[in-house]
């Protein structure tokens, strides 16, 4: 009965002094449940050192057994900051990588652009280059077609040329033989004038 009484009494005054630190971690806040849990285990702690002292064991029980819930608070308390630290990472390394993607992307882009630019760039060279050629052979063909036409034009003069010489000199070789057929008509002239002339003496 004795133990009874005393027991009640300890829980009594944990009770009223526990009152004012319970309204306080009502109200809430970021360390009220590391609080809270200072507190659950001083409580378990008196309860355990009145129970020793009256030698209750009903006391020492309550006492073990809100240590262990206090442990296992705990215990959950560090889950969720390990999880809560797991989350934060898991976004931080979302986040990351969501950055290294869109890093990536613009990479992929900005190398897309440059190539698109150089082969711009190609493509305007091959079809300068090949304007270049095209003029360069159209100038060739225009001077192999003036110099085979100046090369015509002197050959045709010179076959000109050696026509009217050979026709001058067939001129030249008429009139020798006509000067020579004159001759000798004149001297044919005179001889048979000659002969008559004696024929007359």
């Amino acid at each position: 009965m004795l133990k009874d009484i005393s027991r009640t009494a300890v829980d009594r005054y944990l009770k009223v002094v526990r009152t004012p630190v319970d309204a306080v971690l009502k109200r809430g806040g970021n360390r009220t449940d590391a609080l809270a849990l200072k507190v659950d285990r001083a409580d378990a702690a008196a309860r355990s050192a009145a129970g020793t002292a009256i030698r209750d064991e009903a006391l020492k029980d309550d006492a073990r057994r809100r240590r262990r819930a206090a442990d296992e608070r705990a215990r959950a308390m560090r889950l969720r900051g390990v999880a809560e630290e797991h989350k934060e990472q898991a976004e931080e390394t979302t986040t990351e990588a969501r950055e290294e993607a869109e890093r990536k992307r613009k990479q992929a882009e900005q190398a897309a652009a440059k190539r698109k630019r150089q082969a711009k760039q190609r493509k305007e060279r091959a079809k300068k280059s090949a304007a270049e050629k095209s003029e360069s052979r159209k100038q060739r063909a225009e001077e192999k077609a003036t110099k085979t036409k100046a090369q015509t034009k002197s050959r045709a003069k010179r076959e000109k040329l050696t026509q009217l010489e050979a026709k001058e000199a067939a001129l030249a070789e008429k009139e020798e033989a006509l000067t020579a057929a004159d001759e000798s008509k004149r001297l044919a002239d005179a001889a048979a004038e000659a002969k008559r002339e004696r024929k007359a003496r």
